[in-house]
């Protein structure tokens, strides 16, 4: 039986055993984090395409490249591209996640990429593809979501070590 081969991500690039030379290398955890937030937008952003109203639009665009298809057919294949490309972009979407968690320091900090690469590329496909107009509102709620993501990832050691030295100085006032 042949042996596992380990990746060589763990050697190449920076990690807990090998930090990075340069500060502006980005780890494997964090790119594959943020690929997988772009991805899991992009499976939305399909799956909107595949049964909004865009796809006949995007039908009426292709029978001026090609005049000689009909274009039922063409609706038909784009929203049979459109399906194909959700599962495509879910595959992706998990092969990515599953691989920033396995080079990951931390599965908060995982998630808190992840969300924020999400939010981002939701909100560019949706003012560039669909034409919304977010809200201020919108952006409250992101930043306020990001926010929250990034206190979940500070350390913990920082807000315990303050909470015992209060109660230490607590128990000499009695």
């Amino acid at each position: 039986m042949p042996e596992i081969q380990l990746d060589h991500f763990g050697k190449q690039y920076p990690n807990q055993d090998n930090p990075a030379e340069f500060s502006y290398v980005l780890a494997p955890s964090s790119f594959f984090a943020l690929s997988a937030g772009v991805f899991a937008a992009l499976s939305s952003v399909s799956a909107k395409l595949a049964v909004d109203q865009h796809t006949g639009s995007v039908a009426q665009a292709l029978v001026l490249i090609f005049p000689s298809f009909d274009t039922r057919l063409l609706g038909l294949l784009t929203r049979a591209s459109m399906l194909a490309a959700i599962g495509a972009c879910n595959f992706f979407m998990w092969l990515f996640f599953t691989k920033a968690l396995r080079y990951g320091q931390s599965t908060a900090r995982v998630m808190m990429l992840q969300t924020v690469a999400n939010f981002v590329t939701t909100a560019a496909c949706g003012v560039y593809i669909f034409g919304d107009v977010l809200a201020v509102r919108w952006w409250m709620g992101a930043s306020l979501i990001a926010v929250g993501l990034a206190l979940l990832n500070t350390e913990k050691s920082k807000f315990v070590c303050k909470a015992n030295d209060a109660s230490k100085e607590d128990k000499k006032n009695l």
